[in-house]
């Protein structure tokens, strides 16, 4: 329609009693971000997980949906059934994103496919644990996930639980490696002062000592939670969306 015709249009309508609206055309998002998230994982995820829910609440459009279980893991699958959970919780909140922290109390003896029970240090051990974490991580990404989010287990203060958190790190890598859509948190570089070496706490923005961990040695603390999580969110393809206050 030439303008002219636009004009006589819009007087029409006036003259009418009908009001003439210009609708702005919808911003462009990133289609890759994600809009539904399920975050999954055991004590270490339990702080963290709300902290996530937080920083996704003030992104328009996103949903979080969490599950979290203590003294939990993928080494008694006989107590606590992670695999089944996952494939019930990729069905009903449909995630496009998984966020996942397990591993903090897997260093204990496990049932191997068709064989006795195996201890921690026997390579019977190390197999069937990577076998399970690599099924988890099939079920996430077969169940419909576009991008999942493996976190690393963060340096320990104990000598033997950073042992067991460095063993349980190298089998979270080498079956990620096998899988495009599964990423590894680098937790060590961001609650470390010296990647490698447990950091009670570290320099905050205004050059006072923050507490990231717990007096146990092991999880994170608030402060400790808070950072992890936004520097979670901030790599998930979110930074094109409004954020509310």
């Amino acid at each position: 329609m030439q303008k002219s015709g636009l004009v006589r249009t819009v007087l029409v309508l006036v003259a009418a009693g009908m009001s003439v609206t210009a609708t702005a055309a919808a911003p462009a998002t990133n289609a890759a971000a994600p809009r539904r998230v399920l975050i999954l994982g055991d004590s270490m995820m339990q702080l963290l997980s709300h902290s996530l829910e937080r920083e996704l609440a003030r992104r328009p459009g996103v949903t979080a949906t969490t599950f979290t279980s203590l003294a939990s893991g993928l080494a008694r699958l006989d107590a606590f059934d992670w695999l089944g959970k996952m494939r019930s919780a990729m069905g009903e909140a449909k995630p496009d994103t998984v966020i996942v922290g397990l591993g903090t109390n897997d260093k204990q003896a496990l049932q191997a496919e068709g064989s006795a029970v195996v201890q921690p240090g026997d390579p019977a051990w190390n197999k069937e644990y990577a076998r399970r974490v690599g099924e988890a991580m099939d079920i996430l990404v077969n169940g419909g996930a576009r991008q999942v989010i493996w976190m690393e287990l963060p340096d320990m203060r104990d000598e033997r639980h950073q042992a067991d958190a460095l063993e349980i790190n190298a089998i979270l890598r080498q079956e990620a490696k096998l899988r495009p859509a599964i990423r590894i948190f680098d937790t060590k570089a961001l609650l470390s002062r010296k990647p490698g070496t447990f950091s009670p706490y570290l320099i905050g923005r205004n050059g006072m000592p923050l507490a990231v961990r717990e007096g146990d040695g092991i999880h994170l603390s608030r402060a400790g939670a808070d950072l992890t999580a936004a520097k979670l969110v901030s790599e998930l393809g979110l930074a094109d969306l409004a954020v509310k206050p």
